[in-house]
């Protein structure tokens, strides 16, 4: 595919095609006659392992009928109880290995390639650009904020470091749980967040702490302010107001960080991604939580396809131009005001 047909930005169209030829078409053309082969061998396992993988889920579900059949009915006599769960088991263990079998090889060429090409494509942004880097801070780090509910686990997913119009963020997926108590001897979660979190290094001075937060009526507001410690801070845009509470420690900075054009800002963002956005200013940064259900920067490449990364590089772009519009829209690179 040529480059310049990737659905990209127009103004990147000339300078990414270039990059593309020099980077990252080598890369493709290295590894295409590897592809092929990998893919080859795929499609002949796919003929032993599709029919084996249908025939194995059908046993599976009739070993599992006939597992709760020795149990319910005949209350685990006469043995049909062990004898439908070692089928079961039998069963579900040969789908997986032999899917195991059937992918392994073009699995480990997709990560191979994905690991040695992915990196080439985040540094057509810049060098300050890298994808899971080493280093990075611990789910701790960052309850300083103020934004987390109160959880009981919570990991993070793929994150991506870079800059823009000299702002450094990072970005990174984070889903937060709470303990519901057992079932099954199994401890049961329910999920309190699911969604992005943004971390950015301002240039502006400020020793303000700021949360801009969702509304949550009369009763949850109150028990807000009190939790936090923190002054309600009242502002005069009435449609921000209906949305988002403001909190600080300082009304004057607050209120001049938090400029009209900012609360606008902040509602249109809000919008774009469907209302669950909250935000924190806090020693020199800035960190929004976005709820949102999109599995950022998930390769795309499909080893049954020539190479070209069409997909992984259009997701990236798009992706990417999220943040940069978010620093633009709120205008982070500014030293006055936001």
């Amino acid at each position: 595919m040529n480059p310049m047909e990737f659905a990209i930005p127009a103004e990147d169209k000339q300078a990414f095609s270039q990059y593309y030829a020099k980077k990252i078409a080598p890369k493709c053309r290295r590894y295409e006659s590897v592809r092929q082969a990998a893919a080859a061998k795929y499609l002949s396992r796919r003929k032993v392992s599709a029919p084996v993988t249908y025939i194995g889920l059908l046993a599976f579900l009739a070993f599992f009928a006939l597992t709760f059949y020795g149990a319910a009915i005949l209350e685990f006599e006469d043995g049909v109880f062990f004898i439908g769960f070692a089928g079961a088991f039998g069963s579900g263990a040969l789908v997986a290995t032999v899917n195991i079998w059937a992918g392994n090889e073009i699995g480990q060429l997709r990560t191979q390639i994905i690991e040695e090409v992915y990196p080439l494509l985040l540094g057509y942004f810049g060098k300050r650009f890298a994808l899971n880097p080493p280093g990075l801070p611990s789910l701790d780090t960052y309850l300083d904020y103020g934004l987390f509910p109160k959880f009981d686990k919570g990991y993070f997913e793929d994150s991506v470091r870079g800059q823009y119009l000299k702002v450094p963020f990072l970005l990174r997926e984070l889903t937060l749980f709470e303990h519901k108590g057992t079932k099954d001897n199994r401890p049961q979660y329910k999920t309190l967040f699911d969604g992005l979190v943004i971390e950015f290094e301002l240039p502006k001075r400020f020793s303000a702490n700021i949360q801009v937060r969702q509304d949550k009526g009369l009763m949850g507001n109150g028990f807000m302010q009190f939790k936090q410690q923190l002054s309600r801070v009242k502002l005069e845009d009435p449609t921000f107001e209906r949305q988002f509470e403001v909190y600080s420690d300082d009304q004057v900075e607050a209120r001049y960080m938090l400029t009209t054009a900012t609360m606008e800002r902040f509602l249109s963002l809000s919008r774009f991604y469907g209302g669950e956005l909250e935000a924190s200013f806090k020693a020199g940064r800035l960190l929004i939580m976005i709820a949102c259900k999109h599995n950022y920067f998930e390769p795309q490449l499909d080893l049954l396809k020539p190479l070209d990364f069409s997909d992984d590089i259009e997701q990236v772009f798009k992706e990417l131009h999220k943040v940069f519009d978010l620093i633009k829209a709120l205008n982070l690179d500014s030293r006055t005001g936001l």
